[in-house]
C-alpha cells in the first residue's frame, strides 16, 4: 500500500513548488532538493520528499484514478448537515468565524446527549471543508524504551524497574526503515524512543543521514528534549519533522507530574522547533489529575498559537508501574470532544488520531475520524521490541504490521479517506 500519491510538479516559486494531484493543485516546500515543472513527486507533511519516475508514478495513479474520487464522494455523503441541539448556535458560529469565546468553548466541552452528535456532526463537516478527504498516514518506530527522565504519567519513566528495557541499535534501526518503506509503503516515519542520552547527537544524525541517503521519506524525530543544536544537526542531515508535546500548559501540574523540568524549557525547545522549520507536531495529555476544563482550553489555545503542522492529544491511561496507577483512565467522549473542539477553533489543523485511543474502544478510531481528525500512525517497531514500549499499558498489540495496515486502510476506505498527506 502507498501512503502518498504522486503528483506532477506544475510550477516551482523559489522553495514554493505547485503539484498537481487529479487536476487539483497543492503546495509544497522544497528543502534541500530541486525539482523542475514536468518532474512527478512525492510530498509529506507539506515538504518535497522525494522524486518518483514518471512510468512509475503513471502507474501508480492509474490505480488511484477512480479509488481517489470514489472515496471523496463517500466522504461527502458522511459530512452530514448539522443536527439542531442545544449547542447549534454556538457550532454555527464556530462554522462560520473559525472563532468561540472561552465560555462558548466550555459549553462544547460540557456536551452531553445529543449535543455531541451535532458537534462531531458539524467538526467533520469542517474538516471536509476545509481538508477535502486527505489522511496523512506516517509510521512510527520505536527504537530504545529508555528514559532518564520520571514523568509520573508514562510507563517507560526511569523509576519504572519492572520495564524491560532495549535499545535498537544503527543496523536493527536501518533494517527496520528498510521495511517499513520497501514493503510496506511507507512515505513518512517518526523515530521515537525515551529521552536516552546513549543516543548522542552524532548517532542520531548518522542515523538520520542514512536513512535519507536511501529513501526519499520525511523523517519525524520524537526523542524529548534534546538541545536546540542537536535538533539543528538533525534538520541539517535531513530529519524534517519533529513530534513535542509540551504536556500540559498548567505549570504547576507540569510541575507535578515531570518532577525536575520546567514548562518553559519544553515551550522554548518547541518554539526553537518552530523557528528551525521543522514540521511540527504538538499537543498536550487529557486527563491528568487535576486538570480541568478551563485547563483543556487552554491547552488548545496554546497548540493554535503554536502554529502547529499536527495537533497530538494523547489520553491519560495510567501505567501500573506509574505513581498514577490509581487514577481514572480517560473517558472516550472527552477526547472526542478535545478533537472536536480542536477542529472547531482551528478549521485547517491537522489532527492526530492516537493508537492509544484504540486502548479505549475498539471503535475509537473510527469515532475520532469522524469527530473532525484527519491523521494517523501506525506501528512498524519490530515485534521483539513492541512489547516493551510500554507508555501505557494495552499499548502493544498481537496482530501484525501488516494486519493492522490492512484494518487501517479498511477504515479510511469506510469513511472516504484517502490515506495520503497532500502538500500544504
Amino acid at each position: 500500500m502507498c501512503y502518498a500519491i504522486p503528483g506532477r510538479v506544475i510550477s516551482v516559486d523559489g522553495r514554493t513548488v505547485t503539484v498537481d494531484y487529479f487536476g487539483e493543485s497543492r503546495k509544497a516546500h522544497l528543502v534541500n532538493d530541486s525539482v523542475e515543472p514536468g518532474e512527478y513527486v512525492y510530498a509529506q507533511g507539506g515538504i518535497i520528499v522525494g522524486k518518483v519516475s514518471e512510468k512509475d508514478a503513471l502507474e501508480i495513479l492509474d490505480t488511484w484514478k477512480e479509488k481517489f474520487f470514489e472515496l471523496k464522494n463517500v466522504d461527502a455523503g458522511l459530512a452530514a448537515p448539522e443536527t439542531e441541539s442545544v449547542l447549534s448556535p454556538i457550532l454555527k458560529k464556530a462554522e462560520s468565524t473559525g472563532t468561540l469565546s472561552r465560555n462558548e468553548m466550555l459549553a462544547v466541552l460540557s456536551a452531553e446527549g445529543d449535543g455531541l452528535q451535532s458537534l462531531y456532526s458539524t467538526a467533520n463537516r469542517i474538516r471536509k471543508d476545509n481538508l477535502d478527504n486527505a489522511c496523512c498516514v506516517h509510521g512510527i518506530l520505536e527504537f530504545s524504551n529508555y528514559c532518564e527522565t520520571n514523568c509520573l504519567y508514562c510507563g517507560i519513566r526511569c523509576g519504572n524497574k519492572a520495564l524491560k528495557r532495549y535499545r535498537m541499535d544503527e543496523e536493527q534501526i536501518a533494517d527496520a526503515v528498510d521495511h517499513a518503506v520497501e514493503e510496506l509503503g511507507f512515505k513518512a516515519l517518526v523515530l521515537q524512543s525515551g529521552e536516552d542520552p546513549y543516543y548522542t547527537d552524532d548517532m542520531l544524525v548518522d542515523i538520520v543521514k542514512r536513512i535519507r541517503e536511501k529513501h526519499g521519506i520525511l523523517v519525524f524525530m520524537s526523542i524529548g528534549e534534546r538541545s536546540r543544536e542537536c535538533y539543528r544537526k538533525l534538520y541539517e542531515a535531513g530529519a524534517y519533522g519533529a513530534l513535542l508535546r509540551f504536556e500540559i500548559s498548567n505549570p504547576e501540574i507540569y510541575g507535578r507530574m515531570r518532577p525536575g523540568k520546567k514548562k518553559e524549557d519544553r515551550m522554548q525547545l518547541i518554539r526553537d522547533l518552530n523557528e528551525l522549520g521543522f514540521v511540527l507536531a504538538t499537543g498536550f495529555l487529557i486527563g491528568l489529575p487535576g486538570q480541568t476544563k478551563q485547563d483543556i482550553i487552554n491547552d488548545i489555545l496554546l497548540t493554535k498559537s503554536l502554529k502547529p503542522d499536527m495537533y497530538s492529544f494523547g489520553p491519560l491511561i495510567p501505567h501500573p508501574g506509574t505513581p498514577l496507577a490509581s487514577v481514572e483512565k480517560s473517558k472516550l467522549n472527552d477526547v472526542l470532544k478535545v478533537i472536536a473542539l480542536s477542529r472547531l477553533v482551528d478549521p485547517e489543523a491537522k489532527i492526530l488520531v492516537t493508537t492509544a485511543l484504540e486502548t479505549l474502544s475498539p471503535d475509537a478510531g473510527r469515532a475520532a475520524l469522524l469527530a473532525g481528525g484527519n491523521s494517523l500512525m501506525i506501528n512498524t517497531t519490530p515485534p521483539e521490541f513492541r512489547k516493551f514500549y510500554e507508555l501505557y499499558p494495552g499499548k502493544a498489540k498481537e496482530e501484525s504490521v501488516d494486519d493492522t495496515i490492512k484494518k487501517t486502510v479498511g477504515l479510511l476506505h469506510s469513511l472516504g479517506r484517502a490515506p495520503t498527506d497532500l502538500g500544504i
